[in-house]
């Protein structure tokens, strides 16, 4: 496929704080070092992301300067082979909410609405418009982990997620659009899969919402100092598998 890329402006990070990473205390804080000494700082992603978070990687941190919080840093970033890969889970669905009319699949449409409940699972976001009669419902994932140019969702098991591709499979089976878009936040990331070694029920699910006509795009995020470049990359089984 030919790579279509979309430039945002990056109102999501300034200027990160370099810091060298220590040790992970729980799923979502961190030890790090900078220049001021040891920091506690807050993980905003609960995946394992064992490749990037280890002792001794370079990472960057994120300033929040908001009151009453625990931590004065989020972890945002993590040097890789490639360049920095942005592990902040919290990353796509703030691209969708500020941005979700510059994406192709979702044009057409006159109004979002994020974090939608249907049933029992709640959709990241649901899209109306005036030549639809049906709602289009969308669902975000973060991608971190990348092995030989796939990226590979999820890094953990993820019993949300799997109930999350069951309802979109039932939706598009009642006539609804279904979405699924995976952020490949790791500029080595070439494509998107399932990981299925790590939750083959995960990548079961996909197969079926597959089937079940749920459409699925990815794209590669890469934050720049001024822009947001994402790159539209297929969504294909790794080489081999």
């Amino acid at each position: 496929m030919k790579n279509k890329t979309i430039l945002i402006p990056n109102t999501f990070y300034g200027l990160t704080v370099p810091a060298v990473f220590h040790r992970r205390l729980h799923r979502f804080a961190a030890w790090v070092e900078t220049e001021e000494g040891i920091e506690e700082v807050h993980i905003p992603n609960s995946g394992r992301l064992a490749e990037l978070l280890f002792a001794g990687n370079r990472v960057g941190l994120h300033l929040e300067g908001r009151k009453g919080r625990k931590t004065r840093y989020t972890l945002v970033k993590a040097q890789t082979p490639d360049g920095w890969a942005f592990i902040d889970s919290r990353l796509p669905n703030r691209i969708l909410a500020r941005h979700w009319q510059d994406f192709p699949p979702l044009r057409g449409y006159d109004k979002a609405y994020p974090e939608t409940a249907v049933g029992a699972s709640r959709f990241d976001l649901a899209l109306y418009g005036k030549n639809s009669p049906a709602i289009t419902f969308l669902e975000a994932k973060c991608v971190t982990l990348v092995q030989e140019g796939s990226g590979l969702f999820p890094d953990a098991p993820t019993e949300r997620g799997r109930k999350h591709l069951h309802e979109l499979a039932h939706l598009a089976r009642d006539g609804n659009r279904a979405l699924v878009f995976f952020f490949v936040q790791h500029p080595g990331g070439k494509r998107a899969w399932a990981n299925g070694k790590t939750d083959p029920e995960f990548a079961a699910a996909m197969h079926e919402a597959i089937q079940a006509g749920v459409e699925f795009y990815a794209y590669r995020v890469m934050p720049g100092e001024e822009w947001v470049e994402l790159t539209e990359v297929p969504v294909e089984e790794p080489p081999g598998d």
